[in-house]
């Protein structure tokens, strides 16, 4: 059984995912101009056959139908784990065609969280789409955060137009504008692209100690458009943080499932954002402690060997069900 993982950089918990079912691997691009040139030089070369071509999200699709063209045994599971099902809807009709068209090559769907399911459901067969959520890298400490501060914590790139972490920023405004005294971190690329200048507002960018900051915030705050699974949410829960995210964050499907239908917002506007944070801070200490705490028990249960355990499971049955061969002798699956 030969299987190709096609990738865009990978993230690291994708490469994961990737290394557990095979050591092929192709590069196929991460922005625009180097996935059409990609795809161009594949018409003539990499002429290698694969069994199965497991891509890492929709820009993927390009070289994996291509792939399928060449030898149409050739079986594809998208990792659906971007905004490919998110944008088919908002984009325009020559382009909905296209991405249509590529998702017609496609055999299954890994989703990493029951929103992305929703969403892949209403352009491919439900029956076909499984779940795995995933892990949180950054996880490998001891913390108790303080629950008592008004430190706030984001994480994440520099995408604004989805992230809305800009929506973040004034909603902190609105309530230091009052009289409070609340203080934002910004960690990752996010930081790049706020222009404005507060005394309360720290520009951290990118740094090899998250944890530092998780050890000195009470609260975390994701207020995105659309974003799939963060994992910035599950790193920040393990270290005790209380997180408040929107109903389009895929780990709002977890809290609901946990009874904590409170910390989702059900849009990101600044005035929202604000009365949620005042909301959270208010509550008492112990009340604090009772979310914290069930928050890192919930991280606990998206551990890295627990999702790739289970997304290797799921890949198997996948293969099995496609291939219609029995995969494994009793003692593990046999890739090859």
């Amino acid at each position: 059984m030969k299987i190709l993982f096609i990738h865009q950089g990978p993230h690291k918990v994708h490469a994961a995912f990737g290394e557990s079912i095979t050591d092929k691997w192709f590069f196929y691009g991460n922005n625009r101009k180097s996935i059409i040139k990609t795809f161009l030089k594949s018409i003539i070369k990499n002429n290698e056959q694969f069994d199965v071509i497991f891509s890492e999200g929709g820009s993927g699709l390009p070289i994996a139908a291509l792939k399928k063209l060449k030898n149409s045994r050739t079986k594809i599971i998208l990792l659906n784990a971007d905004k490919f099902f998110y944008l088919i809807s908002k984009t325009n009709p020559i382009k909905r065609l296209l991405m249509k068209f590529l998702l017609s090559f496609v055999d299954r769907i890994i989703a990493i969280s029951e929103m992305n399911k929703k969403l892949a459901s209403k352009y491919f067969d439900n029956s076909k789409i499984s779940v795995v959520h995933p892990f949180g890298v950054n996880v490998n400490f001891n913390i108790n955060c303080p629950l008592d501060t008004t430190n706030i914590l984001f994480i994440g790139d520099h995408r604004v137009f989805d992230k809305k972490f800009d929506n973040l920023v004034e909603a902190v405004k609105i309530l230091n504008d009052k009289g409070w005294n609340f203080q934002l971190y910004l960690i990752g690329s996010c930081a790049d692209v706020i222009n404005e200048n507060y005394d309360w507002l720290h520009k951290i960018g990118y740094t090899e100690r998250p944890e530092k900051y998780f050890s000195e915030c009470s609260i975390y705050v994701h207020p995105a458009d659309f974003d799939p699974c963060p994992v910035s949410v599950f790193e920040t829960m393990a270290a005790g943080m209380i997180p408040i995210v929107t109903k389009c964050t895929g780990q709002a499907d977890i809290l609901k499932e946990n009874g904590l239908d409170f910390l989702i917002m059900d849009n990101n506007r600044p005035s929202t954002i604000a009365s949620k944070i005042i909301e959270i801070y208010n509550k008492p200490l112990n009340w604090k402690k009772e979310i914290s705490m069930k928050c890192k028990d919930i991280s606990r249960c998206f551990s890295e060997e627990k999702q790739v355990e289970k997304f290797r499971k799921i890949f198997n049955e996948i293969i099995e069900d496609l291939c219609e061969l029995p995969l494994h002798d009793g003692r593990g699956f046999l890739f090859q």
